[in-house]
């Protein structure tokens, strides 16, 4: 019998935590093919933790630039709200509920990879599928019609962060998300490498986390959305250690 994960196993920290860092950014590389990308995601928490605003940039390739995904979650509230916006669209785009487990058009970059938590339609279940130890289950119950989708996590007992996630859909895996690399020490919860997979398909894209972190002053997030984006650049190319393009896995 598969452990009872639910309610018993002690809460992981939040997704992408830099940790002592309450407003911080870093840059993100990865390929689509043979073409580089180049992203800037951002996060301020608040509320001792309880609420969290993500903003992820696309900066490169050029014909995508501009483009950026919000992500404003409260987890005393409930609230999850995820808005996308391309510069051919007149306003933000608000994404709806059932569609918060695709993927930014264009990219292998997940609307719950972006999340703090997990989005508060998945509730704790169990299918039967789920690894036994240091894991747990959730099911999707929003949109009835829908096909059921399942998300099952794998967790690091010792940086107490989920290190693995599988999206099921009617009994197949169509998504895996997984750390291949922590962070380096003081940052072991913020993954220097994240391997995404499509099973049905055999794809998969590899996230590098090219640059140090740097603190982001926390009004920023209130302002418009270009501001953020240029201040987080300007203060990304004034630290050391950047990758400067996207290197192939050790």
């Amino acid at each position: 019998m598969a452990d009872d994960v639910s309610p018993a196993t002690k809460e992981p920290l939040p997704n992408l935590w830099a940790a002592g860092l309450a407003s911080y950014a870093f840059e993100v590389r990865t390929a689509m093919g043979q073409k580089p990308m180049r992203y800037l995601l951002s996060r301020r928490f608040g509320g001792s933790e309880e609420s969290a605003v993500t903003v992820l940039f696309v900066d490169e390739p050029a014909v995508l630039s501009g483009t950026y995904v919000h992500v404003s979650e409260n987890r005393r509230t409930g609230a999850c709200v995820v808005h996308t916006y391309l510069p051919t669209m007149a306003k933000p785009l608000r994404i709806a509920e059932r569609l918060l487990f695709d993927c930014l058009p264009l990219t292998d970059v997940g609307y719950v990879d972006l999340m703090a938590w997990l989005p508060p339609a998945l509730r704790p279940a169990d299918d039967g599928t789920r690894p036994a130890g240091g894991a747990r289950s959730f099911r999707f119950d929003g949109d009835p019609a829908a096909a059921t989708l399942w998300v099952h996590e794998q967790l690091d007992p010792g940086l107490s962060v989920v290190v693995r996630r599988v999206f099921r859909r009617d009994g197949q895996d169509v998504r895996r998300w997984e750390v291949t690399e922590p962070g380096e020490p003081g940052l072991e919860a913020l993954p220097r490498r994240i391997r995404v997979s499509r099973p049905l398909t055999g794809h998969e894209t590899e996230f590098h986390r090219s640059s140090p972190v740097t603190a982001v002053a926390p009004a920023l997030f209130d302002g418009p959305p270009a501001t953020l984006r240029s201040e987080i650049a300007a203060a990304l190319e004034e630290l050391p250690g950047r990758t400067p393009a996207y290197p192939a896995a050790g």
